[in-house]
């Protein structure tokens, strides 16, 4: 058979930043033969505003999230272009001074203005820009991240319209509304989830089913290199086609992984997502690359390019800068499964055999030996590597080989499943973010809720310092004037009672399904990022905080004795100072003194020059 070249592999490489050909990531440079056309609930959400009324559209985000696509789709969609014509109207015709009209004359569509990218003017023209929009009919769409909007829109030559703009753009983050009365929209990429839908219908889904897909593969199909392939093995384990039960499973855990990270604040672009599947996928390899590397070994090295190893774990043959040029590979490794050790997974994938099949290409381990064809099954577990070392570097070289053998076991009983639902989370090092994911999915019954709740209330207590004698569903808050207690006796500013304490989804703040209008849900695909600890104080006024998953696990490790204060120090420091907030603005003033001292609620209080000590309430 002949060694050949696929070239929807050299597609997906030049999605990579390692080399000049990196051209394919940025809209104005792709061809419609290498474009990736997702549906996104944000292009549905503008086409539909566009030919709803709307006068203006502002789409704002970080580099990367597709707001140049989007506006391409727009054009095609609605003036009736070709892909390749909108391409070349978005690079000629669109910073906001040009009107594009329908492409037939007989189409009742309304014009549209294109602002591409605001850096291209100063804030001041940028501005004036905007206010003369408000002049016609056409309908006007404005690209630009959050950081240059906010500047040309509040500087100082900017008239009614900009300051009208601002305002509605500034409201969205309290009240959760993408537009106020259909007219001016606000589309916030920022909000947007790669992990976002069930049933493999989030965009990383469908990203992932579009390049797996047979038709992309018919050049492997005699291809002489193909059995001994990573790239190859791969898209076997990911193809549904393939092996259509675990590969849902797969897609399934790297949907929570992306999730996961979401969760914990990064931000996830299109374009981080479709560089990082193209290394998962490729490993930075081209067909060449394999077809040399197979000359000089036939297996053992493949295991380096298992997608669940390159998500954690960079090959021999990529550098730390060719690394650094993918943001989202800096932040898997925090999530390695591969680094937590749990006695339930580790006994099945060490001790157990048959837990996964014998021979697979990616579990095939290079062994400590002379002989250059020697290999490991890891699926023998690690019985094999365990010899008889004789000195200091056999030692050091076998404890090399078991710790890389057993990360690759635990990171592929992640991906395929083995091991309890339950247990996802904490693989993934948060041992409590499955009372996360039960709040963000609505899943708390009023049981399950109050006893969630109570765990919280020992976390806000322990985080201030609080100690009792035994649980008590009360949140206590310490007087913000005596700081934190430390010496186990503490000045309590107020008292919260348990129904005045809520845990609620941030959609859900923003509104329930009966005001569902506008809602931000509706102009993104969305996950629910944070979880806000509502508090109602003695005036009955609600403080919210935002939880993301690392200040929630935070409090929960806190209320079950510990909290590393070191590493949860800005965390901890955000958590007390609302607290504080919330105990300035509930004090009592009161001749009585109520305190916490060694475990126990105390109140204090003067009868002339008589102090009087008596449990508290």
């Amino acid at each position: 058979m002949p060694e050949n070249n696929n070239p929807h592999v050299a597609r997906m490489v030049r999605y990579l930043p390692f080399d000049p050909s990196h051209d394919q990531i940025y809209e104005e440079y792709q061809v419609a033969r290498d474009s990736l056309n997702l549906d996104t609930v944000a292009y549905d959400y503008v086409l539909k505003a566009a030919k709803s009324g709307a006068h203006l559209i502002i789409l704002t985000g970080d580099a990367g999230h597709g707001k140049t696509h989007l506006c391409r789709r727009i054009i095609q969609s609605l003036l009736g272009y070709d892909e390749s014509e909108a391409r070349k109207l978005i690079n000629e015709s669109c910073d906001g001074r040009q009107i594009l009209r329908p492409k037939e004359s007989t189409q009742s569509v309304r014009a549209l203005r294109i602002f591409k990218d605001f850096s291209e003017f100063s804030p001041g023209i940028a501005a004036k820009l905007v206010d003369d929009s408000n002049k016609d009919d056409a309908v006007t769409i404005i690209c630009a991240n959050e950081g240059r909007l906010r500047a040309v829109l509040a500087t100082k030559n900017a008239g009614d319209y900009c300051r009208e703009l601002l305002d509605t753009f500034l409201s969205c983050f309290d009240d959760g509304k993408a537009s106020k009365d259909g007219r001016i929209h606000i589309v916030n990429l920022n909000h947007q989830s790669i992990a976002a839908g069930a049933d493999g219908q989030s965009l990383g889904d469908l990203a992932l089913r579009d390049w797996t897909s047979g038709n992309r593969w018919r050049a492997c199909a005699d291809c002489d290199s193909r059995d001994g392939c990573p790239i190859f093995r791969n898209r076997e384990m990911l193809s549904e086609r393939a092996d259509s039960e675990l590969a849902v499973i797969r897609k399934a855990k790297l949907r929570l992984l992306f999730a996961t990270l979401e969760r914990i604040g990064y931000v996830i672009t299109i374009r981080d997502m479709l560089m990082a599947f193209a290394y998962l996928l490729t490993g930075g390899l081209k067909c060449s690359d394999v077809h040399k590397m197979l000359k000089r070994r036939k297996t053992g090295w493949q295991q380096a390019y298992a997608f669940y190893n390159l998500a954690f774990e960079a090959p021999d043959t990529l550098s730390r800068e060719q690394l650094k040029r993918l943001p989202l590979m800096q932040q898997l490794p925090k999530l390695d499964p591969g680094c937590r050790a749990i006695r339930e997974i580790d006994e099945r994938i060490v001790n157990q055999q048959e837990i996964f099949v014998h021979g697979q290409l990616d579990l095939q381990f290079p062994a400590p030996s002379v002989i250059d064809d020697d290999l490991i099954d890891a699926a023998d577990g690690i019985d094999e590597i365990i010899g008889d070392p004789r000195n200091k570097k056999q030692r050091s070289a076998e404890a090399q080989n078991v710790m890389r053998v057993v990360r690759a076991l635990r990171r592929r009983a992640y991906i395929d499943g083995i091991g309890s639902q339950a247990l996802d989370m904490a693989n993934l090092g948060f041992p409590y973010g499955r009372d996360y994911l039960s709040i963000v999915h609505g899943h708390l019954d009023n049981a399950k809720q109050t006893l969630l709740k109570k765990r919280v209330i020992a976390g806000l207590h322990h985080i201030q310092g609080l100690q009792f004698a035994e649980q008590t569903p009360t949140l206590h808050l310490v007087d913000p004037a005596f700081g934190r207690s430390m010496s186990g006796t503490a000045i309590l500013a107020a008292r919260i009672k348990p129904a005045n304490v809520a845990l609620l989804r941030l959609s859900k703040k923003w509104g329930g399904n009966d005001d569902m209008a506008f809602h931000v849900k509706e102009s993104v695909d969305w996950i629910d990022r944070h979880v806000v600890l509502r508090i109602i104080d003695l005036q009955s006024q609600p403080h919210d905080l935002l939880l993301d998953l690392m200040t929630f696990d935070c409090v929960l490790r806190a209320a079950a004795g510990h909290v590393p204060t070191k590493f949860y120090e800005h965390d901890i420091r955000r958590v007390a100072s609302f607290l504080g907030r919330i105990a300035q603005s509930g004090r009592v003033n009161s001749d009585q003194i109520n305190l916490i001292r060694d475990g126990r609620a105390q109140t204090i209080s003067i009868d002339g020059s008589t102090i009087l000590v008596g449990a508290g309430a």
